[in-house]
């Protein structure tokens, strides 16, 4: 066959792939599908949304013989997408595939295995911050494994604690490199990989704020989705964003949109050589991330949460679950989420558990993944929100779970949104075949503002299942239990009790106290909860009700069990009954034409004279308007037969119209605010011209970036043609002027007035310390840039000599200028000639002024480095003061490693002279202690001596 017959071939196979995927999803529109071409759009033109892309890509594997990569289900935006990728991979000669997942098992059943490594157990010490918890690891256990990284079954990457920390502290510094200060923020923007950890980690050692982001899902989304992550980044006043190769490409865009942003980068951009340790200064008490809300009720807020919060939810929820080092955590959900990040990487990090990982778009391709992982791994604890357990009882067939052992799952944790009770019960029948066991299912609750946890069932157990009195619960909110045979009862799942050292209760909407059994507003309190929301007064103020905090959240303890019924934004009240919209999605989801998980019902008109109206959106594919209007009319009758509710409106729209939140729960405001302003079903329009009204609207801002840029460059050409200008004439005179007075007048008003050239304000404090030196003394300074010693030079009026790395010796021109200044050189990597330098200095220096950096070297990270003992040593033999001076600002103005000046001021604080007690080694050491220490408080700088 010829290449253009192999070509229309394959086209073909693809199209009935396609065409096969949408009978399976669509059957009522099987006579009816649209033309399958390879240009045809997934979303737009075919109606195929993320879960029914993912079995298309399954299709496909099984079809072709190939296994497509995960990212294909948010990066093909046509079957001809798909397609290409296949053609590549066919041309690689790929491996046949087996369709059973039992095969695919024993195929790789040694890569799935964690091995034999050595889980010996060891007791965890009380963590202060995160960066502790993993510091103390690599030092105690480096070759222990944190986690596998499952990207399919042949491909399963470790990563020890070891190498963890060793990739924060290079990302660590390379964040330093790009000026980031203590307490700036950093956003994360990337996929499930060790990439992710790296960043986070790093941001954490550079004792700065991570802020996970979601990266887009679909290009055909990409401004909604840059709007939202802009509203978070200037929320946050991100300075720093770490993302993929990707989303570099819109650095330009997303810049101008928020002008905090200086740097978006890769993590290949930020990779530098290590940190020899984390800075350190990070308290307990201190913001550990910013984890922000998916925004379901409005936009995004970010949840302050500290090292302290963490530490006490994660201890809480341990304390329940009775955790133990054999215990294995096994996830897919998204590193952005709270459940995600805190309630399994942290908690499994901060007790030394093994963690498995997957990326959510191999759990939304191939589910069994998440299942297979639980038996290969031997896995006790996962989490998932109700959606998916859902995703595998439909997409699971039972021959790829052959020979499939759940039975070490001790721990099926259920929240992050609403728990079915349908989905509790059928995921227990089906998968007890394979091991699983009904006490393993458990119902929870948490929310980002407590950090994650909040109520845990108290000990394995069936899930409980609440049946209320209708009648009753709508109209008084009473939980009035009922027979589970009465058809018209509400059911509700208990998610457990609350977690050690925290409390709950409900409220009504005038805060007081309810009686169990009464429906109301639901507030906690306890050491896991925020102090609030991140730059936003009026939030928080809403937030807090004395010691007690909202959650937004609507429900009712019996037998000291939660049960939620609903959020109080969501809530709809007709005739004097409370309606929750979950009941009225979830059934008008299970009729044909509609389609499932994307029904959206809100009350509109709120405060207009008619009253609330009651709208239901929902989702289909179908185009015929006689087929619609049937549709329209069913739902308004099972609305009212089925739960006694008139629906005023019901739209039919078209996929993807219903906005969701990363997490994929409905976001049920924006929905309305979208009908009311007659928006519901806007255009898609192409990637381009998204991209192109983006940067439209931020060009202001893009040009004001670039005229700031253009100054910083044209301060620094200017600072180094003043020094240029200041130099030239400073050497020459020091080589010919006769005299060591004369000359470092010459170096000293040089450098004031190098200083007043570059716009260089000098504040000192205690300056007359340095104008009125002793003849004899050692004067020591921290050293954090090449412009410490101008700095020093410009402030003291009389001769000092500077003790400097004799490499500068060797640099041409330099030798005889540093030498008529009576500049001492010390050798720095050589230790016995070092030894040999200090004590030729001591033996040399009686009588002079001598500035020493006992730090001896710089870096770009803040901090107090260890000093050198040759400074005190020659102030204890020679019994001279030690004058601590502490300079702060040079870093900034002139980072190491970088060459580009920037504007700024410098402060210079002299300290009180400190006198030595003898002259031997142990007068020497408390010399340096006491300087250092002195240092230490007048600089604020952190200590990087402490481990």
């Amino acid at each position: 066959m010829t290449h253009s017959g192999t070509q229309r071939s394959m086209e073909k196979d693809m199209a009935d792939a396609v065409s096969e995927t949408m009978a399976e999803a669509m059957p009522e529109n099987r006579e009816r599908q649209p033309a399958v071409t390879m240009s045809s759009r997934l979303d737009s033109d075919l109606g195929l949304d993320s879960l029914t892309r993912a079995e298309l890509l399954v299709t496909v594997e099984r079809k072709f013989g190939v296994q497509l990569p995960e990212q294909l289900l948010s990066e093909a935006d046509t079957p001809g997408d798909i397609l290409d990728e296949v053609m590549r991979l066919r041309g690689g000669q790929p491996e046949q595939k087996q369709e059973s997942g039992r095969e695919e098992g024993e195929e790789t059943e040694a890569v799935l295995d964690p091995g034999e490594e050595n889980r010996e157990h060891f007791s965890v010490p009380d963590f202060a911050t995160l960066q502790e918890a993993l510091g103390w690891h690599a030092q105690e256990h480096p070759d222990r494994t944190y986690l596998h990284w499952v990207k399919d079954y042949k491909d399963v990457r470790s990563l020890t604690f070891g190498d963890l920390h060793k990739g924060a502290l290079r990302v660590a510094n390379g964040l330093f490199q790009h000026d980031i200060e203590a307490r700036d923020t950093i956003a994360l923007m990337l996929p499930t990989s060790h990439d992710y950890f790296y960043g986070f980690f790093g941001a954490l050692y550079a004792n700065a704020i991570p802020v996970p982001l979601y990266p887009p899902m679909r290009a055909s989304q990409i401004e909604e989705h840059l709007k939202r992550q802009a509203t978070i980044l200037n929320n946050a006043k991100a300075r720093v964003m770490i993302t993929v190769p990707e989303a570099k490409k819109l650095a330009a865009v997303v810049k101008g949109m928020v002008p905090s942003l200086e740097h978006v980068l890769t993590l290949d951009e930020v990779w530098a050589k290590p940190l020899g340790q984390p800075v350190t200064g990070a308290k307990g008490e201190d913001i550990a991330i910013l984890q922000y809300t998916s925004g379901s009720t409005g936009n995004p807020k970010g949840v302050s949460l500290s090292h302290a919060n963490l530490f006490a939810n994660i201890g809480a929820g341990n304390e329940v679950l009775q955790v133990d080092q054999d215990d294995v955590f096994v996830s897919w959900l998204p590193l952005y989420h709270d459940m995600g990040l805190i309630g399994t990487c942290l908690s499994s990090l901060w007790y030394g558990m093994h963690l498995v990982i997957m990326s959510p778009l191999l759990f939304l391709t191939r589910p069994q993944y998440w299942l297979w992982a639980i038996d290969r791994f031997g896995g006790t604890l996962s989490p998932s929100p109700n959606f998916g357990y859902e995703l595998c009882l439909k997409r699971i067939d039972d021959e790829d779970m052959e020979g499939l052992d759940l039975s070490s799952w001790r721990v099926a944790f259920n929240g992050a949104e609403a728990v079915s009770p349908d989905t509790v019960v059928r995921f227990i029948e089906r998968f007890s075949k394979w091991g699983f066991r009904t006490e393993s299912m458990a119902p929870v609750y948490g929310l980002a503002e407590n950090c994650v946890a909040l109520t845990f069932p108290e000990e394995p157990r069936e899930p409980v299942i609440d049946y209320v009195d209708r009648e009753s619960f709508q109209k008084d909110g009473e939980a009035k239990p009922v027979s589970p045979d009465d058809e018209s009862a509400l059911r509700f799942v208990s998610c457990g009790k609350v977690i050690p050292n925290h409390d709950i209760r409900i409220v009504d909407d005038d805060g007081n106290e309810l009686d169990e059994r009464q429906e109301g507003n639901l507030q906690f309190t306890g050491p896991s909860a925020t102090r609030g929301y991140y730059r936003n007064e009026d939030k928080t103020k809403e937030l807090f009700d004395g010691k007690w905090l909202n959650t937004g959240d609507r429900g009712y303890i019996a037998d000291d069990n939660l049960y939620l019924s609903g959020r109080n934004k969501d809530l709809i009240v007709r005739a004097g009954r409370n309606i929750y919209p979950g009941e009225i999605e979830e059934v008008v989801g299970e009729l044909d034409l509609v389609r499932a998980g994307c029904v959206a019902a809100f009350a509109s008109g709120m405060g207009e004279s008619e009253g609330e109206r009651l709208i239901v959106v929902a989702e289909t594919g179908e185009k015929d308007e006689k087929k619609l209007d049937q549709v329209k009319e069913k739902i308004r009758r099972i609305a009212m037969d089925s739960l006694d509710i008139e629906v005023d409106e019901v739209l039919m729209v078209g996929p993807h119209t219903v906005p969701k939140t990363s997490s994929g729960k409905l976001r049920r405001n924006d929905c309305r605010l979208r009908y009311e302003r007659g928006e519901l079903e806007r255009k898609k329009e192409p990637v381009w011209r998204q991209l192109a009204r983006l940067a439209g609207a931020t060009w202001r801002q893009q040009g004001q970036r670039s005229l700031r840029s253009a100054a910083r460059w044209l301060y620094s050409a200017w600072a180094w043609a003043a020094m240029g200008l200041v130099s030239v004439p400073v050497w020459v005179l020091v080589n010919i002027l006769p005299g060591v007075p004369l000359r470092w007048q010459v170096v000293h008003w040089g450098s004031r007035l190098l200083a007043l050239l570059t716009g260089t304000g000098l504040r000192t404090a205690a300056a007359a310390r340095l104008r009125n030196l002793p003849d004899g003394c050692i004067i020591v300074s921290n050293h954090s840039s090449y412009l410490d010693a101008l700095v020093l030079a410009a402030l003291i009026p009389v001769p000092v000599s500077f003790i400097a790395k004799a490499e500068l010796m060797k640099v041409r021109g330099l030798k005889r200028f540093l030498t008529r200044l009576e500049i001492e050189p010390v050798e720095r990597a050589d230790v016995q000639n070092s030894v040999g330098d200090s004590r030729r200095i001591a033996e040399s220096a009686g009588g002079r002024r001598l500035v020493f950096f006992p730090e001896g070297s710089f870096d770009a990270a803040p901090g107090l480095r260890p000093f050198q003992m040759g400074a005190f040593m020659t102030a204890a033999v020679l019994a001279e003061k030690v004058i601590p001076v502490a300079i702060t600002g040079t870093r900034r103005k002139l980072p190491a490693d970088r060459w580009n000046p920037r504007p700024g001021p410098v402060s210079v604080v002299i300290g009180e002279r400190i006198e030595p007690e003898g002259d031997d080694w142990k007068s020497a050491v408390q010399l340096r202690d006491r300087a250092r220490k002195t240092i230490l408080e007048m600089s604020g700088e952190p200590d990087r001596l402490l481990r």
